[in-house]
């Protein structure tokens, strides 16, 4: 029953009108936020996407309320004969901001959705606070939507140091394996790069899991917002 409940919620942020946000916008600031860029490799939590990844998000914030949708190009993705041309990865995410005894929280759902067979679709329940001099982030319920489905969660802090932002990450359930990241990120004349360095305990694809073989990763990105 709660996995019907829980679907249902998420079929709603499908359905509903996706307008995207980033941040807490001020009543002099445009809510609506576009973001477009290029990744030399794209990486989630840990997890390699593809390689030479083009992308667009755009996000929407009024109140509490922060909305965001993204489209990322992983037709570079390299996985053998099994993957086609033309795949994607598309991330529906809605969450609800608030103060808890003056620390910054909020509750969020989120949709993930590939196409052309990648992989199967996730469907997550997430909380975050923010203590200022770190972050954490936690999947109390993802559902992983194979058949039948699995369950899986995640939880990770952020520690932000100026520019450099250094992040742990923990899967467990249906994956198990930690990730490290430390990444740098400067705007240049309107013009966002990047530089992320990561490794892993794992390869995080789903080819081996749970093999601990650590792997290493190193990305950059450029991006405009608008």
């Amino acid at each position: 029953a709660m996995k019907i409940i829980i679907k249902f919620i998420f079929l709603f942020i499908l359905v509903m009108p996706i307008k995207t946000f980033s941040g807490e916008a001020s009543a002099n600031s445009n809510p609506v936020n576009i973001n477009v860029g290029y990744m030399s490799e794209y990486w989630i939590r840990g997890s390699f996407q593809a390689a030479s990844v083009s992308y667009i998000n755009a996000n929407y914030t009024s109140g509490p309320i922060y909305l965001s949708a993204g489209y990322s190009d992983l037709r570079d993705r390299q996985g053998g004969a099994s993957y086609n041309e033309g795949e994607a990865f598309i991330s529906l995410y809605g969450s609800y901001n608030f103060q808890l005894m003056s620390v910054p929280t909020y509750i969020g759902l989120a949709a993930y959705r590939y196409t052309d067979g990648i992989d199967q679709h996730y469907n997550e329940i997430s909380i975050g606070a923010d203590f200022n001099k770190f972050s954490v982030d936690a999947v109390i319920l993802g559902d992983y939507d194979t058949s039948p489905s699995s369950d899986y969660w995640h939880f990770q802090i952020s520690v932000p140091m100026g520019p450099i932002n250094y992040t742990y990450g923990t899967y467990s359930g249906a994956w198990q394996y930690v990730f490290q990241e430390i990444s740098y990120s400067t705007t240049i004349n309107e013009i966002n790069l990047g530089v992320n360095l990561g490794r892993n305990n794992d390869n995080a694809m789903g080819t081996s899991a749970n093999s601990n073989q650590g792997t290493t990763y190193g990305t950059f990105s450029i991006g405009y917002s608008f």
